[in-house]
């Protein structure tokens, strides 16, 4: 009997053709170059086009109307001139980003908003600042705000109930470094709380000696020395009026006599004369 040889029909069935491989890569490399070279040529054109296409669409949306907040301190006509609007400009090429910031160079200005609203409007929303104190240095008079930003030599004659800061420099108070403006925000609050006490402004606070701040209500020299200003108003609130009663009302002032009230010690209220 003669047999035949059958060939071996077992065959790896998880084998892939090589060349199949080879050519299904090769269509992926060919397609990212054809995608690069497109972008690439895409961006090129609108770097030569993309300009002239904006400028000619900014034109259909030129700014005609600046709406404007109500402001108190800061004038229309000093907006308009921070703004810097070009003539030919519109909606589409102006930044309300750069334009917020240009605002916010303005000492009186303590933050601003700007929106685009189309066709036509830039919408300008601004938040002033409040004159709060007075810091008096160099012979001079300086608003504050209660975040102790300088902003203008007071006007003759102003609001004579601020509160008065001394003790830092101008040179200080216009660099605003942390120090500084932590110490111009405390004396601003211990001012504040002061005047709600004892209701007899204006209060002068010394801010000349780190760690001891020193107020002047009525003649009276009151040192508070550092922190719990809210329990050492409140026990001077207390005792204020036999203060006054006592020392007050003589023939010489309190300031002329010297008289000290201690309130640094907790629980406790010394009062001395003569130092």
């Amino acid at each position: 009997m003669i047999k035949r040889i059958r060939p071996n029909r077992r065959r790896n069935l998880n084998a892939q053709p090589l060349q199949g491989g080879k050519t299904a890569l090769a269509r992926m490399l060919v397609a990212l170059m054809v995608l690069t070279a497109g972008a690439g040529a895409g961006w090129y054109g609108w770097q030569r086009v993309g300009p002239d296409l904006v400028a000619w669409a900014d034109r259909c949306f030129m700014i005609r109307t600046v709406d404007l907040t109500e402001t108190r301190r800061v004038s229309r006509e000093q907006v308009l001139a921070l703004l810097d609007l070009p003539t030919d400009r519109g909606l589409l090429r102006t930044d309300p980003a750069v334009l917020q910031r240009a605002l916010e160079t303005h000492p009186w200005i303590r933050r601003a908003s700007v929106r685009r609203m189309f066709p036509e409007t830039l919408a300008v929303d601004v938040q002033e600042r409040e004159p709060v104190a007075i810091l008096r240095t160099g012979g001079r008079d300086f608003l504050v705000d209660y975040e102790g930003v300088l902003l203008a030599e007071r006007p003759a004659q102003d609001d004579e109930t601020l509160p008065v800061l001394k003790g830092v420099d101008y040179v200080e108070a216009v660099f605003r470094e942390p120090w500084t403006a932590e110490r111009l925000q405390t004396g601003i609050a211990l001012a504040g709380l002061l005047v709600q006490a004892v209701g007899r402004p204006p209060v002068v606070v010394d801010l000349g000696t780190p760690g001891d701040f020193v107020a002047y209500d009525a003649g009276f020299r009151l040192r508070f020395g550092d922190g719990q200003f809210g329990d050492k108003v409140d026990r001077y609130r207390q005792v204020s009026d036999r203060v006054f009663d006592r020392w007050g009302d003589r023939e010489r002032a309190a300031s002329a006599r010297h008289v000290e009230v201690d309130l640094r010690f907790r629980d406790k209220v010394i009062v001395r004369e003569g130092r």
